[in-house]
């Protein structure tokens, strides 16, 4: 996913172009970065959804 970016840094240091070392960091730790949020967020979803059945069904029996 990440490695267009990877590409563009590599292309960009062969004309002479030099990024900060904290960019490289940032290359390496995005992948672990990404895979830990996506996590999170699919934790959340889980624990979300029976909040949102049961608020759902409030609302249906509000609407009969």
């Amino acid at each position: 996913m990440f490695e267009p970016l990877k590409e563009t840094v590599a292309l960009l240091k062969t004309y002479g172009d030099k990024m900060p070392e904290e960019v490289h960091l940032q290359l390496q730790n995005l992948p672990e970065g990404w895979d830990n949020n996506k996590r999170l967020c699919l934790r959340v979803a889980e624990n979300a959804a029976p909040l949102q059945a049961a608020e759902a069904a409030i609302l249906r029996q509000k609407c009969q």
